[in-house]
């Protein structure tokens, strides 16, 4: 029996940026002890914009989770603005099967077909986070 489907609204995490600047400025840091100034500067530069564009290229839209009895299944629905980045990935147009290969108290790792999404906390609301935590959780495991 189908069970009502959990829609998730996923924006761009924020803490996911945080943490690759965080380690940006480790880098830096330890650039800069290492090779001087320039090598700083290079750094900040190329990292700061793969991060940046990593950031901007991130899963968004709604995420709709449908189960049945052993299987979980999803559609993803781009919001509007972003026709170009759903032609890039075709796969998220269709409903695929969902796996959860990592459930943590901060992070949810669904793959969406071949695609990787991660949940963070910022990313949708706490409650349908809690959901998918429900969904995905196992007793015993």
């Amino acid at each position: 029996m189908l069970k009502l489907p959990i829609i998730l609204l996923i924006a761009p995490s924020r803490y996911w940026l945080l943490a690759q600047y965080s380690l940006l400025i480790g880098l830096a840091m330890l650039g800069h002890w290492v090779a001087g100034g320039l090598a700083v500067l290079a750094v900040m530069l190329l990292v700061g914009g793969l991060s940046w564009r990593a950031y901007m290229r991130q899963p968004s839209g709604l995420l709709c989770l449908t189960s049945t009895a052993s299987v979980i299944y999803a559609h993803w629905q781009p919001l509007g603005g972003q026709s170009q980045q759903v032609k890039s990935m075709p796969t998220l147009s269709e409903q695929h099967q969902v796996r959860c290969d990592y459930l943590g108290p901060w992070l949810i790792g669904l793959y969406v077909g071949s695609q990787r999404v991660w949940l963070w906390p910022d990313s949708a609301s706490p409650e349908h986070l809690r959901e998918v935590r429900k969904l995905f959780h196992r007793a015993g495991r």
